[in-house]
């Protein structure tokens, strides 16, 4: 049999890390050796998540003060907040540079660091990484991706509005001024910290609009709409939290 990968999980106690963990168990050939949390290092994954008591996982540790080169990743999926994540993949990847990352934040899908500034409130911490970056849908940028130390995992919304899209932009099949994506996200797409929007007697029953004309994901929809067309396009997007769980429908 293949050697498995020794992987870790960079922010495992929040919904994307602890999804991300749930598939892994399920990978042939991928073994979990690291798994990072912030509030709740020192505790073992079932105490933080039930669902994972069968299984034996690493212990989650504290990011602070890890070495990268003495953990012999060979692929670290990143699932930190935005921001956050540029400084710790600095570091990870100065120390171990034959790493592969999977960063599944915001924090590389934008090529340009401007926009990223415009978009996030904040200047690019890693602009010389940002310029290796291939954006990580693997149905559109399959042959880049085999080859890059660092992808950008793609956002949710924009996602499921690409692999419709894409290909009649490319065919030149649609109007590319009059695309329209109307968009409903299940709760867990806003994380796992405690907002007041986010409570259930404040959800429940009913769907709301929000980040209208300034949600993030917009500016990585322009970026790779216009990638595919080959000039500008700027798509109408409007994104709705709804009570459910998880899962995206999208009218286009």
């Amino acid at each position: 049999m293949a050697t498995k990968a020794k992987v870790g999980v960079l922010g495992a106690s929040g919904y994307t890390g602890s999804e991300l963990v749930r598939m892994l168990l399920r990978h042939p050939r991928a073994e979990i050796v690291l798994l990072t949390a912030e509030r709740s290092a020192g505790k073992a994954m079932r105490d933080v998540f039930p669902q994972f008591s069968p299984f034996v996982l690493p212990q989650l540790v504290a990011i602070e003060g890890l070495d990268w080169a003495k953990a012999v990743l060979d692929v670290a999926f990143c699932a930190l907040p935005h921001a956050t994540t540029q400084k710790v993949l600095k570091e990870l990847l100065a120390q171990a540079p034959s790493t592969k990352v999977v960063d599944l934040s915001a924090d590389f899908r934008l090529h340009d660091t401007a926009a990223y500034a415009k978009w996030y409130g904040h200047e690019h911490h890693a602009p010389e990484l940002q310029k290796e970056a291939v954006y990580g849908l693997c149905e559109i940028h399959r042959r880049e991706i085999k080859k890059a130390r660092l992808v950008a995992n793609p956002g949710c919304y924009t996602s499921c509005a690409q692999l419709p899209l894409t290909p009649l932009i490319k065919a030149k099949a649609i109007d590319l001024d009059e695309i329209v994506v109307d968009a409903k996200s299940g709760m867990t797409g806003a994380g796992r910290a405690a907002k007041e929007a986010m409570l259930f007697s404040e959800v429940s029953e009913g769907f709301h609009a929000y980040g209208v004309g300034h949600h993030r994901h917009m500016a990585e929809l322009d970026q790779e709409f216009s990638l595919a067309a080959g000039r500008e396009v700027i798509v109408t997007f409007t994104p709705h939290l709804v009570p459910m769980n998880r899962g995206i429908l999208s009218t286009i």
